[in-house]
């Protein structure tokens, strides 16, 4: 039963499938050009420069190189002899369907006690949570499943879990939870974005604009030091 809580009316909640797919719709309307279905296997790299990225589709050239890739970005860069600490954080989660509006949340609601977020999203519910330290594995665990559940139906309803997409993601943690943004001092045209925790969506248009800022040699409107990969030396 549901005893306490705290309203955080400031709190705000969205679909980011959505978003970035306008979003891509807007950038490519201005001549972004998007490679789907496209698989990175390397970069090739010269003594303080990057070359060249090797991809299933042959080798893309650029002025400059942004490594954005979540939890796999230090795959990415260790060939290059570059340590980035950022760690997978396993986290679950189920979308299903909605069946009774009048049972199930407006908005976002925290279970503090199962460390779960349930989340309304137009006509679908999503359930997501839990820290699970264990690599790049992505296997489904019906205990975190159970759990899920548990939380979704001790506080709502109005959801069928028999119909629900469960699967799992690795979330990019860094160990001071601060993402990484800006250059990579032995490279003169490689630049990171990347290991923005549980908050990624948060912050990707304020981070996406920083980083710009900075390849073109513009004072971002924040400090910055603190987010380079140099404060782990």
């Amino acid at each position: 039963m549901l005893k306490a809580g705290l309203y955080l009316p400031g709190d705000q909640s969205g679909d980011a499938h959505i978003f970035t797919q306008r979003l891509a719709k807007m950038a490519a309307a201005k001549g972004v050009t998007f490679l789907y279905d496209t698989t990175i296997k390397g970069m090739d790299a010269a003594a303080d420069e990057v070359m060249s990225i090797r991809t299933s589709k042959g080798h893309l050239r650029a002025d400059a190189y942004v490594v954005s890739m979540g939890s796999y970005s230090p795959l990415l860069l260790r060939p290059l002899g570059v340590h980035l600490p950022v760690y997978p954080v396993k986290g679950y989660s189920l979308t299903l369907p909605l069946t009774d509006e009048s049972h199930a949340p407006l908005s976002t609601v925290n279970d503090e006690t199962y460390k779960v977020a349930i989340t309304r999203l137009g006509s679908r519910i999503r359930v997501g949570g839990t820290a699970e330290l264990t690599g790049y594995n992505l296997r489904l665990s019906p205990d975190r499943r159970e759990t899920l559940e548990l939380s979704f139906s001790e506080l709502f309803g109005g959801g069928d879990l028999s119909a629900a997409t469960y699967w799992t993601g690795l979330r990019p943690n860094t160990p001071d939870g601060t993402p990484v943004i800006g250059p990579v001092p032995r490279f003169s045209n490689l630049w990171l974005n990347t290991g923005h925790g549980t908050l990624g969506w948060t912050m990707a248009c304020g981070s996406g604009r920083i980083l710009a800022d900075m390849i073109h040699g513009r004072k971002p409107d924040i400090p910055v030091l603190d987010l380079s990969i140099s404060r782990y030396r």
